[in-house]
């Protein structure tokens, strides 16, 4: 299952620039690592555009364009971060989410100036950019390879799994033994098959659990 680490605070207080600088560390320490931004602001294009109207419709759309992909969804009301991450983030280690100061989530604080620590929920670190170092609870300018290190050990650790099963959105719960018999039974499968090496490289299996056997579709 995809760790999820918030990086919060109160605004113009450095939570991007942080959270750039871990994706940037994570990226040198071989972390899978997704990213996503919490914001109040409304991200769907117009219902009078072509994917505007489609999401209307309670479908998915993508707006391709020369300079990248924009994923557009409708919004779910009982919408949660593990599903996002299932759902968008598969082959994620760690997902970084910048905001969500509400979210009962882990989350890294950064702090503005002397201002007391909030009573928001998850709250295990706080970023002082005016300090200097990394101590157990406080890490300050200068420490964003460490902490790094501190999130890589966190996800490559008890919490990492040679491989993720979902169901639908919801993650399966596995045993490092049994996500090594799941990981290796399917290379096994794929390797016998011509173009079916893997190279190390990251593998996607689909399963549509309604699709009925072509015996009974026969009948």
């Amino acid at each position: 299952m995809t760790t999820a680490i918030a990086v919060s605070g109160y605004k113009k207080s450095g939570k991007t620039t942080l959270c750039r600088k871990l994706l940037a560390e994570l990226s040198k320490l071989g972390v899978r690592t997704g990213y996503i931004k919490r914001t109040a602001d409304e991200v769907r294009s117009d219902k009078g555009t072509d994917t505007g109207s489609v999401a209307e419709m309670g479908l998915d759309s993508v707006l391709w364009g020369k300079d990248g992909l924009r994923f557009e969804a409708p919004l779910q009301q009982d919408v949660q971060l593990q599903t996002i991450a299932a759902r968008y983030f598969p082959d994620a280690e760690l997902l970084i989410l910048e905001g969500g100061k509400e979210l009962n989530v882990p989350k890294i604080w950064v702090r503005t100036g002397d201002e007391a620590i909030p009573d928001f929920p998850g709250i295990f670190l706080v970023y002082d950019r005016n300090t200097e170092g990394c101590g157990e609870k406080l890490c300050g300018s200068g420490s964003e390879a460490e902490l790094a290190k501190r999130l890589a050990q966190l996800v490559r650790g008890s919490a990492y799994r040679s491989a993720q099963v979902y169901i639908g959105d919801r993650p399966l719960p596995m045993k490092d033994f049994v996500a090594d018999f799941v990981r290796g039974g399917i290379i096994g499968m794929l390797s016998s098959l011509k173009g079916g090496e893997c190279d190390e490289k990251p593998v996607r299996v689909y399963l549509d659990g309604s699709a009925e056997s072509k015996d009974k579709q026969l009948f």
